[in-house]
């Protein structure tokens, strides 16, 4: 049985010394979308209570060779047996999954994230300095792949 305070601290305390993040992004057969390309980064980190809020500043490389600014904000949270991850869009932060630890390294979406006709799910990996959060997105036009590495 995974004690699941325990993973939930360990992630807590290695998520709030997260500076630096990489990020992959890919797409399967059947997917209508050209989401497809690599970033490396800056992330930085503030804490409010139980609160992380990542600032992620990046440049973002499609598979055209073509180099875009990429930002983004999340919002990390830390409940009793899981934490929450939202995207913080605009004012109001989003939802996007509560991942429940399944190992002492390892942690899962308790439910996935519907966003339209999309599905999203996640699974959080985390070993020595590095967190790993791997995001498939399925649906009519869409087959793809996240993959963060927090460092």
């Amino acid at each position: 049985m995974v004690d699941q305070k325990k993973v939930i601290e360990a992630l807590w305390s290695r998520l709030a010394k997260v500076t630096e993040f990489s990020f992959t992004a890919s797409n399967s057969a059947g997917s209508a979308t050209d989401w497809h390309g690599h970033g490396r980064g800056k992330v930085a980190v503030s804490r409010c209570g139980d609160l992380l809020l990542f600032e992620e500043e990046a440049q973002f490389t499609r598979s055209d060779g073509r180099t875009l600014p990429m930002r983004n904000r999340y919002r990390w949270g830390r409940l009793e047996d899981r934490v929450r991850l939202e995207h913080q869009r605009r004012e109001d932060p989003v939802l996007l999954f509560e991942l429940a630890p399944v190992t002492v390294h390892g942690l899962r979406q308790v439910t996935p994230h519907l966003c339209g006709a999309d599905t999203y799910t996640a699974d959080l990996l985390f070993h020595g300095s590095e967190i790993e959060l791997i995001w498939a997105i399925s649906g009519p036009r869409k087959a793809e792949r996240l993959h963060y590495h927090y460092w």
